[in-house]
């Protein structure tokens, strides 16, 4: 059996067929542009939180997002532009003033435990191998979001120095940055490093041999965020 078709049914087809096509294109979502101004986030900070709800790949709407100098211009669906809004807000907050302690710790063949170290002591020992460990030095730093702090530490053995920067990663995350022990009187490096650490957290930032002597230097560092006072 032979099938035809007639010039109407190749009408009727095309007819349908372009029917299929714009209920295509009118099934694509609608998109908006909206700015969003950032108040502490920089730019390059809030686009990975933005990234789950901008489809830069969805076929005929693509979103897409652009850092201006003190925000974000997105162009998304109403539903994902609200979203954007909501996360902004949690995370475009003022930051916390910070205070690290940092405590240079020697370590060798002590016997005797010190007490002013007592927090830290069972942490060090699950690291590292010596017999017993104490307190060379400490020293407190005020610092503030995107802030580089120096401060010197007096110990038996002479005077240091810690340098590095800090800035907020996110609410509760921070990073401190480039941190450096340097010896004051001679400005011979002992450690430089770079961690991410969270609010209350203490950590081991790392550890070197001490000038002359068959002893060790650690440096620990135990970061807390400080509100500010009211009405400030």
């Amino acid at each position: 059996m032979k099938t035809t078709t007639t010039t109407m049914g190749l009408r009727t087809l095309m007819v349908l067929m372009a029917v299929g096509v714009l209920a295509a294109c009118d099934s694509s979502p609608e998109l908006e542009v909206r700015t969003f101004s950032l108040s502490h986030l920089r730019p390059h900070e809030a686009q990975p939180l933005i990234e789950p709800y901008v489809f830069g790949d969805r076929e005929g709407a693509p979103g897409a997002a652009s850092a201006t100098e003190r925000g974000l211009t997105v162009r998304e669906t109403s539903d994902n532009l609200d979203q954007i809004e909501r996360v902004l807000a949690e995370f475009d907050q003022a930051r916390e003033d910070v205070r690290l302690h940092f405590q240079l710790i020697e370590a060798n063949g002590f016997t005797d435990q010190d007490p002013r170290i007592q927090e830290v002591e069972s942490e060090l020992r699950k690291i590292f191998q010596f017999a017993g460990y104490r307190l060379a030095g400490e020293a407190f730093v005020g610092a503030t979001d995107r802030s580089d702090f120096a401060q010197h530490i007096a110990a038996e053995s002479g005077r240091f120095e810690i340098t590095g920067s800090l800035f907020w990663l996110q609410p509760g995350v921070m990073r401190l940055d480039g941190v450096t022990l340097v010896a004051a009187d001679s400005n011979g490096s002992y450690l430089r490093t770079s961690v991410n650490i969270r609010a209350g957290q203490t950590l081991v930032l790392g550890s070197s041999p001490k000038a002359e002597s068959t002893a060790t230097l650690l440096l620990t560092v135990r970061a807390e965020a400080v509100s500010a006072p009211a009405g400030q």
